[in-house]
């Protein structure tokens, strides 16, 4: 199973330097657009409608992406109906879009000897009070990751975890690992995916291969936003009933 990766487009699809390569999965892992307007979101769900070529498209929503959090929320009430219209599973389906939050699907595969799960989740520690940010360290954070199932092979989630492709470098924040310790904590103790792809962090764009885990960073953008971030490409095999995955050099 072929798995392309790209994440952090911010509204910006249309003007990726990189062409889309071919594959059976296409994840996109958050910030879609740059605030979550209408304009902005309809743009982006009708190009990944339109993608043609793979057999499942999965996308979850970023901290730029307020809509996917407020059309919940009791006091936005009304306000975003043309979302609830858009994100209509029968209008998603009809293109092989699927949208996860706190959620999964699985995908059988002839390859496999059992169906492929693959779970999605947009949150993430503070980060300048943008949408799905929930307090560093805090119990409601804790129990989003709880959520996440043990079996899962393919995490996607908008921020990566403590020290994994998470370090930032600029004049707001100085040098650090911005990345989520309880994510960091489930992977590496209870969840223990093939694969976990996440975005968020720009400049940390790349993949590494930690404990039998390949992390991805496939932010698109760089941290000027420019989307010159090649797509990145991953393997999915079964290897003595182990699922495995591999970083595919373009």
């Amino acid at each position: 199973m072929r798995i392309v990766c790209i994440s952090d487009t911010h509204s910006l699809q249309h003007n990726m330097l990189h062409e889309l390569p071919k594959g059976d999965v296409l994840i996109h892992a958050g910030d879609i657009s740059n605030k979550g307007e209408e304009r902005d979101v309809t743009e982006f769900i009708h190009w990944f409608q339109n993608i043609e070529g793979f057999d499942t498209k999965i996308f979850i929503a970023g901290n730029h992406d307020f809509c996917f959090e407020r059309v919940n929320q009791p006091h936005h009430k009304g306000d975003y109906d043309w979302l609830n219209n858009l994100m209509a599973p029968e209008n998603l389906s009809q293109s092989d879009v699927t949208y996860l939050e706190d959620d999964f699907i699985t995908i059988e595969s002839p390859e496999f000897s059992r169906p492929i799960k693959f779970y999605g989740s947009p949150w993430q520690p503070n980060f300048y009070d943008w949408a799905f940010n929930l307090p560093r360290m805090g119990d409601e954070l804790k129990s989003k990751w709880d959520m996440i199932a043990d079996d899962t092979d393919v995490l996607i989630t908008h921020g990566p975890p403590n020290e994994i492709r998470d370090f930032v470098s600029n004049w707001r924040q100085g040098d650090m690992n911005v990345g989520c310790e309880l994510l960091r904590y489930q992977l590496d103790k209870k969840i223990k995916p093939s694969l976990h792809v996440f975005g968020h962090i720009h400049g940390a764009y790349g993949a590494a291969d930690i404990k039998d885990t390949l992390y991805v960073n496939a932010s698109t953008c760089t941290e000027q936003y420019v989307p010159s971030n090649k797509p990145i490409i991953v393997d999915l095999t079964e290897i003595d009933g182990k699922i495995v995955a591999t970083y595919v050099e373009d």
